[in-house]
């Protein structure tokens, strides 16, 4: 992951166009007339080996060593065998970047059997160029006059951002964007992104203050750790919204290697993207309708929606359609009921949507906009108009517009129709308004727009801490330890109790018996009747997948009273087993009692592991009442109690447990708090393949698991999103106070304490942190402060027991934001103003010194206020360079942490020197 000299690509001083002539179909030639007519600024030159002396009055040369000057950019244009010979003599003259349109590199093979494609990729590495494509369609910037592209048409400038995968696609959206007026800040496709992908592209674009909003078409992500990680910093400042083509296996890019327990991959991706903040819309249509309201329409107040316009049937079809939605109409209050009362015909339906009659005036939908922006519970109106005999759209699209400034409300518009309706709808996007073309795609839009707002409000929630997630397991990993050292991928079902247990989910008491004498014994104890379940070696696995021979193979029998029906029984589940399972070894009997006071809803919980993007924590029904596979839901580890409470809303089950639990709110409890076990069990013990509870039920005290399999794999599995490190935790005890602290990183859970600690500094320390004063930090700001991907950014938080009692104090706190390169961070440091002299300052910069060298950042960088002697002394003590920046009266803060390795690493810290 890097933006290393992605400003050659996106701004070239320079451009060589290779492989390009006049012949008519020519792919270079195209490049070149596409260059020449958006007025590039650059200085350009042409090779082809026939040695043309220009191509479209651009100097041509032979050879790639014979140009006059290196140039920025290379566009390589050259049959397939060639492109890998190309890529390396570019790299020897000293290219920085290059674009490979050539296609068919995916297809066409080397002499040791490998794609060509690969031969590029290990081509540019030897010489550090950066290569986009092969297989692309090219680059537009509009903003610097670039169209290095073989598109049929340019773009215009704009504020988003395109990045797609297939030229195809892309050449129709800049086809439909002209068309629509919509602008661009870079349009480029990757191709088949060998080098340069869109992890790169997402830092990149994430910077530019150009670009409003990042749009992304998707067929494959070869490095989801690395998309991830880019992405959620992405979203956090900019809207970003993904369209992923291959929904089924059908139309997959490539075929993918399905986790156990799950069907499609397409839902594993729509987690990723969702616990990334990104919007993901079905198509392009999709795509750019949300667009439209996520960059014109303001942040939700209210997520309900007022409709209104002049007629019944537009505003019944948006009704239905923000039911299927699973929205909400907002609901008129009283007084707004008897003002529009005032200004419709009396026989108006009285309800939202409100219906303004056929020959509602510019000036009624003025008032009504100005009745609804009085109502405290109206947020977002869509108003519609269909054209009418007496209706002038113009003026009443004026008249909205007009009526819309200065509200708080957020209006967005739907003219019916189309060639009288035009004219209005330009009238809309001139003022900012969002316009649709029909009630079911205003909606959708807004819906949207509602969902993203979800999405981002979840990344700033403040979960609750409800167990140690840092205990010892030692017995764990000595099972796990043992079960693979005797090379056995399996534990067995008394193993996988033990396991659970020891993470603190409660099970139905189990007792296991080697044969049918054993059995009797048990109820002999016992004198009450049992539940008998046979025991084999293939049921030890996890979401265990039965042929339609195995289908009635039935594995447990329930409330066994006597001792005849216990001996018959057994015999019958050998039967059984030996009949569907025969070449899987027996293991014996377990026998629970048959009434342990356990019941209600059915859950099916657990592990599973995909090849690509790691441990997945699952939930959903268990049983036979409802469709297993298609209720399971899926979320990326690492949980906290807000993400695990989601993941288990998106499941049917949900809805009965809200409905017909005795206890909801505990229940709902209950299962949360095995997703987040869940979901650390998978940090904590990465040898764990797969895991399944099944079913989960509840007694008086919570969750209990009836059955569970655990399944092993000697290649340790990695979630995509950095958990929490655990190892960075360290315990000091202050010199003069002698308080004992834990210096660790920050957790989501922290939020409370860390508003406090920031809230209860004295003004001047707040001012040295922030450069300003401020008397109070929202719950927002300071989740943004602690919610933080253990990548870019890093916090370290000194905590100590309050004096006194009542729990955990922060008193003092260090961060660093690193860029994608890992080339600077920068930091800040701030420290309780009661712990002066205790040297907590020095302590917690020394921590991320080290924490940031051992990661290979190259410099750590800061800004100090002139008048901050206590920390420019403790900046002189650590060996930063200080020194002060004229133009914007500030200390600035240097300390090189690791030298530089490469030409660009140098040539970057120089340019910041």
């Amino acid at each position: 992951m890097s933006t290393r000299y992605l400003e050659s690509l996106f701004n070239p001083q320079s451009i060589a166009v290779v492989g390009a002539s006049e012949r008519s179909k020519n792919l270079g030639g195209v490049v070149v007339r596409n260059l020449l007519e958006g007025n590039y600024p650059g200085r350009l030159a042409v090779v082809n080996r026939r040695g043309y002396k220009e191509v479209y009055g651009v100097p041509c040369h032979s050879r790639i060593g014979e140009l006059d000057f290196v140039p920025e950019l290379a566009i390589v244009c050259t049959p397939p065998v060639t492109v890998p010979r190309v890529v390396r003599r570019l790299g020897e003259i000293g290219v920085r970047t290059a674009i490979v349109m050539t296609g068919g590199m995916s297809r066409t093979h080397s002499k040791s059997g490998k794609p060509l494609m690969y031969s590029v990729r290990e081509a540019a590495r030897k010489t550090g160029l950066r290569v986009l494509g092969p297989n692309t369609i090219g680059l537009i910037v509009p903003g610097r006059q670039l169209n290095a592209t073989y598109a049929h048409i340019g773009s215009l400038p704009g504020k988003v951002a395109f990045v797609g995968q297939s030229g195809a696609i892309a050449s129709s959206v800049l086809d439909w964007a002209y068309a629509r007026g919509v602008g661009f800040s870079y349009f480029l496709t990757l191709g088949d992104g060998m080098d340069i992908g869109h992890d790169d592209l997402i830092d990149y674009l994430a910077q530019d203050t150009q670009t409003r909003a990042i749009l992304l078409h998707m067929e494959n992500i070869p490095n989801p750790r690395r998309f991830m990680s880019a992405v959620r910093v992405a979203s956090r400042t900019k809207p970003v919204i993904a369209v992923k083509s291959g929904r089924v296996p059908e139309s997959e890019w490539e075929p993918h290697e399905l986790p156990a327990g799950i069907r499609r991959s397409d839902p594993i991706f729509d987690a990723m993207l969702q616990r990334a903040g990104v919007l993901r819309v079905d198509g392009l249509g999709q795509m750019f309708d949300a667009l439209e309201t996520l960059t014109r329409m303001r942040p939700l107040r209210r997520e309900s929606l007022a409709i209104m316009g002049n007629g019944v049937g537009p505003g019944v079809l948006a009704v239905d359609r923000l039911a299927d939605l699973g929205g909400e109409l907002a609901e008129l209050s009283p007084q707004t009921l008897n003002a529009l009362s005032e200004i419709l015909p009396p026989y108006w339906t009285r309800k939202n949507p409100i219906d303004l009659n056929y020959d509602a005036t510019p000036e009624i939908y003025a008032q009504a906009i100005q009745i609804l922006a009085k109502d405290p519970g109206i947020a977002n109106v869509l108003v519609m108009y269909a054209p009418t005999l007496t209706g002038n759209s113009l003026e009443t699209a004026n008249a909205v517009v007009e009526a819309a400034k200065g509200t708080r409300l957020n209006v967005f518009t739907c003219w019916l129709g189309q060639s009288t309706v035009m004219e209005s709808r330009d009238v809309f996007y001139r003022a900012g308004l969002p316009s649709f073309f029909n009630p079911e795609k205003a909606v959708m839009a807004f819906m949207q727009h509602v969902r993203h707002q979800r999405f981002q409000r979840l990344l700033t929630e403040t979960p609750e801490s409800f167990t140690d997630h840092f205990a010892d397991h030692s017995d764990t990993r000595r099972v796990l330890t043992r079960a693979l050292a005797q090379g056995r991928y399996y534990l067995s079902n008394r193993e996988a109790r033990g396991v659970i247990r020891d993470y603190g989910i409660s099970t139905v008491d189990t007792m296991y018996c080697d044969d049918v004498e054993e059995v009797l014994q048990v109820f002999a104890v016992e004198r009450r009747p049992i539940d008998v379940t046979v025991l084999h070696q293939d049921a030890c696995y996890p979401f265990m997948e039965l042929s339609p021979s195995q289908r009635r193979y039935k594995g447990t029998l329930k409330k066994l009273g006597n001792e005849q029906a216990i001996m018959d029984g057994c015999h019958f589940l050998m039967d059984e087993y030996l009949r569907h399972f025969p070449d899987s070894g027996f293991l014996g009997f377990s026998v629970q009692r048959s009434y342990q006071h356990v019941g209600g809803i059915e859950f099916s919980v657990g592990i599973t592991r995909d090849p690509v993007y790691g441990p997945l924590v699952v939930c959903g029904a268990a049983g036979a009442q409802v469709s297993i596979m298609a209720d399971r839901q899926i979320a990326l580890p690492p949980l906290n109690m807000v993400l695990a409470r989601e993941l288990l809303r998106r499941t049917y089950m949900y809805k009965l447990l809200e409905e017909h639990s005795l206890r909801p709110e505990e229940d709902i409890r209950a299962v949360s708090e095995t997703l987040v076990t869940l979901s650390q069990m998978a940090i904590d013990m990465p040898e764990i393949r797969g895991l399944e509870i099944s079913p989960l039920l509840f007694n008086g005290d919570g969750a209990v698991a009836v059955s569970v399999a655990i399944d092993l794999d000697d290649e340790p599995g990695q979630p995509i999103i950095q958990p929490y490190p655990r190892e960075l935790e360290e315990w000091i005890v202050l010199p003069k106070s002698g308080r004992r602290v834990i210096i660790r990183p920050v957790l989501a859970e922290d939020e409370p304490a860390h508003r406090e600690f920031h809230e209860h500094q004295s003004p001047e320390s707040i001012r040295y942190r922030f450069f300003q004063y401020r008397k109070h930090f929202s719950r927002e700001d300071v989740a943004q402060m602690v919610q933080i991907d253990y990548d870019r950014e890093m916090v370290f938080i000194a905590n100590a027991r309050r004096e006194g009692g009542g729990g955990e104090e922060t008193l003092g706190t260090v961060r660093t934001w690193t860029d994608a390169d890992n080339l600077r961070c920068e930091f800040a440091v701030m420290v309780d103003d009661r712990m002066k002299g205790e040297g907590l300052g020095l302590r917690l910069m020394q921590k991320m010194i080290n924490y940031c060298r051992a990661r290979g950042t190259i410099e750590m960088v800061g800004d100090v206020l002139p008048d901050n002697r206590p920390m420019l002394q403790l900046a002189e003590h650590l060996g930063f360079d200080i020194r002060y920046n004229h133009e914007e009266d500030v200390m600035e803060l240097r300390l090189l942490l690791n030298e530089p390795q490469s030409d660009w690493q140098k040539e970057q810290l120089k340019k910041h020197g």
